[in-house]
């Protein structure tokens, strides 16, 4: 087995002992015309069913994570997820929301911060960081 293979399965069996289902969803964001310049989200595909991993983030002195919280890039509450790489989490018209659990407790949209790891070009998994959100779970101005 390559070390592609050996690193891809091993993040597997971490998912299938400590993951939680996820719920992700795509929307697109589309403006009013230009006297009403409010920002409507509507909901791009199906829903993505899949596993990962989400914890808090770590307040600990001297890690990445207390240097974004100490820069205002992320707040107390927020969350990190591992999930596996070849899912599509980025792009310049899109918005993602991630529901944790099954039946889904807390909605989350991701931060802009995505950091991929892969492994002779081959994408092995995400970190992303998430923020609850508010309420009843849905986006601002989600159609």
């Amino acid at each position: 087995m390559t070390l592609t293979g050996i690193l891809a399965t091993g993040f597997q069996k971490i998912i299938n002992r400590g993951g939680v289902q996820l719920r992700v969803q795509y929307f697109t964001s589309t403006i009013g015309s230009v006297w009403d310049d409010d920002v409507t989200w509507a909901k791009s595909g199906g829903d993505l069913w899949t596993s990962g991993i989400v914890l808090p983030i770590s307040h600990q002195r001297g890690t990445s994570e207390s240097v974004l919280l100490q820069q205002g890039k992320l707040i107390n509450d927020d969350k990190k997820m591992f999930i596996h790489g070849s899912l599509i989490l980025t792009g310049s018209e899109m918005t993602i929301r991630v529901g944790v659990g099954s039946p889904i407790n807390d909605n989350y949209t991701l931060l802009d911060s995505d950091i991929r790891i892969d492994t002779y070009n081959t994408p092995i998994y995400r970190k992303v960081f998430l923020r609850r959100v508010g309420g009843t779970g849905s986006l601002l101005g989600m159609a």
